[in-house]
C-alpha cells in the first residue's frame, strides 16, 4: 500500500519541462535581465541564485504561481517574499518595495503580491536531488518563464493576458 502511495506521488509530481511559471511582471517586453543565473559551486560560494530583473519603480509583483505566502521580511536590508508551491517549488522576489501579504496568505498565478523598487531578484528552488540546507536547490528560473531569451537579455510577454483564468494548467500547476 505503502509503495503504491510513494509511486503515485512521484508520478504526481510536474516535470521541469512542462512546468511554466507565470512572469513576475505584466509586460515583460521592456523588462531587460541585468544579471542572469550562476550556480554557486558550494552553498556558502559567491553565484546568483537567481535573475536580477531591471524593472521601473513601483511595477506590480505578479504571483508567478497558486500558493502560500512563506515568508516576508527583510534580510540584511532587502525585502523579501517568499511563495511555495503545490509543486514543492519556493519563488523568492527580492528588493520588493512593499506587499501587503503575511506568511500563510494563499495566492493565486497572476495576482499582484508586492511593489517593485528599480530591480526584482526573482529565484526558484527546487526539492529533490543535490538539494542544499533547507531541503531546497536553486535552478536557473529563466526556462520557467515564457518568452525570456538569454541571447537578448530581454523577456518577452508571449500571452496576451498576464492573469491566466483557468485555461493554462500547466502556470498553475507548477
Amino acid at each position: 500500500m505503502l509503495a503504491g502511495l510513494v509511486a503515485t506521488i512521484f508520478l504526481a509530481a510536474p516535470s521541469f519541462s512542462s512546468c511554466r511559471l507565470q512572469n513576475p511582471v505584466q509586460d515583460m517586453s521592456s523588462v531587460v535581465v541585468i544579471d542572469q543565473f550562476r550556480a554557486p559551486k558550494c552553498e556558502q560560494c559567491a553565484g546568483n541564485r537567481g535573475l536580477e530583473l531591471q524593472l521601473e519603480s513601483a511595477q506590480p509583483i505578479l504571483a508567478a504561481s497558486d500558493g502560500v505566502i512563506s515568508y516576508t521580511g527583510e534580510v540584511g536590508r532587502i525585502k523579501y517574499l517568499v511563495l511555495s508551491t503545490r509543486g514543492n517549488k519556493k519563488i523568492t522576489y527580492g528588493r520588493i518595495a512593499e506587499t501587503k501579504l503575511r506568511a500563510g496568505d494563499v495566492v493565486y498565478a497572476g495576482q499582484q503580491i508586492a511593489m517593485s523598487g528599480l530591480r526584482l531578484y526573482f529565484g526558484v528552488r527546487e526539492s529533490g536531488n543535490g538539494a542544499t540546507r533547507g531541503g531546497a536547490q536553486y535552478v536557473d528560473p529563466l526556462p520557467y518563464l515564457a518568452g525570456f531569451t538569454k541571447a537578448l537579455n530581454r523577456a518577452v510577454l508571449v500571452s496576451g493576458s498576464a492573469v491566466d483564468q483557468g485555461n493554462n494548467p500547466t502556470i498553475h500547476q507548477c
